[in-house]
Parts: C-alpha cells; sequence; structure tokens
C-alpha cells in the first residue's frame, strides 16, 4: 500500500484543491495503516478539523481528535485540539462532556492561547 509520506502529501493536496473528503480518506488511510508513523498525530488533528469543520461529522470529529490528543504531537497542537474538543461538545450541546473539555483544556493551559474562550464554554462552572 501507499506509504505514510504519500499519503499525508495526498491529504494536503486534496485538501488545497478544495476535496475535504478526498483529504479525510487519506488522513483515514495514513491512521489505519500507518498508526505509527510520526505523522499520525497531525494526521489525526487535521483529520478531526475537517470532519467538525468541512464535512458536519462531529462524532467522527470527537474520534479524531481525542486520537491526536493522546498522540504524541507537540504541545501548540494538542493545545488546538483539546480546544476543538470544546467546541464540538459545545455545539452539540453535550454540556457534561464539554465541561470536561474545558477542565482539561484548562488544566493543561490555564494560560493557553485559547483559555479565554475555552473558560467561557459550557455553561456555568
Amino acid at each position: 500500500g501507499p506509504s505514510a509520506r504519500e499519503l499525508f502529501e495526498k491529504a494536503g493536496e486534496s485538501r488545497r484543491s478544495g476535496d475535504a473528503a478526498g483529504a479525510a480518506r487519506a488522513y483515514e488511510d495514513l491512521l489505519k495503516l500507518h498508526p505509527s508513523d510520526a505523522r499520525a498525530g497531525l494526521s489525526a488533528l487535521e483529520l478531526g478539523r475537517l470532519r467538525m469543520d468541512r464535512l458536519g461529522d462531529p462524532a467522527g470529529a470527537i474520534s479524531a481528535l481525542e486520537r491526536a490528543v493522546a498522540s504524541s504531537l507537540g504541545p501548540s497542537f494538542r493545545e488546538d485540539a483539546l480546544a476543538r474538543l470544546v467546541s464540538v461538545h459545545a455545539a452539540q450541546g453535550n454540556f457534561a462532556a464539554c465541561g470536561r473539555a474545558r477542565d482539561r483544556y484548562l488544566s493543561s493551559y490555564p494560560a493557553g492561547v485559547h483559555a479565554a474562550a475555552v473558560a467561557s464554554r459550557c455553561g456555568a462552572r
């Protein structure tokens, strides 16, 4: 099958050309075929972003973002994934999960880039 590098590049090309579904398929294939590749965490984050922002798949976004958080992503990517989890749970109206995601973000990044926005999500603390 295709290498992780080929799939990552294919996903990027698809994304840049406006083919969100094609990009998502390439990221999914990379995660399935090469789960321990160095690009897997970033692929999971990008897949989560696509599912959340372009494909209308909040459950799929949550799954991909959780996988990104669990991977060895760099701190800024992990921070973005955690903040996006708060947003997707809030958008779904799942305020219990939203509150857990918010608290998880704030405990990891109390002065983070998204801290003010995240702190105001999910209702009362």
